[in-house]
């Protein structure tokens, strides 16, 4: 169960990064439109396959394990969140920021 756990953990990480990077890339590159669903949609998408994870971990470890690894994604997902929305606020309040210093109607 551990490889399961690790493998999930594993892609679940590859693919929020991967998505903030886009994210980061369309704030540097001041491209309008959807920012910020890239993010949505993956941590969606990450939370429903963690719910299959624990299924399988309830079938492996019984019900004990499947609750842990549901309060673990709960609270895996919930900080990733905070973190990865944070760090691109930062970013896109930087951005804006010198955009309003660079503008000559002040």
């Amino acid at each position: 169960m551990v490889l399961l756990l690790s493998i999930s953990l594993t892609l679940s990480l590859v693919v929020l990064l991967g998505a903030a990077a886009m994210e980061r890339a369309a704030i540097l590159g001041r491209i309008n439109g959807a920012n910020g669903l890239t993010i949505l949609v993956v941590l969606v998408v990450s939370a429903a396959a963690s719910l299959v994870v624990a299924v399988l971990a309830g079938w492996i470890g019984g019900w004990g394990a499947m609750l842990t690894v549901l309060v673990g994604s709960a609270l895996y997902h919930w900080a990733m969140a905070k973190l990865l929305l944070s760090g691109l606020q930062g970013i896109a309040s930087r951005i804006a920021a010198t955009d309003r210093a660079k503008s000559p109607l002040r």
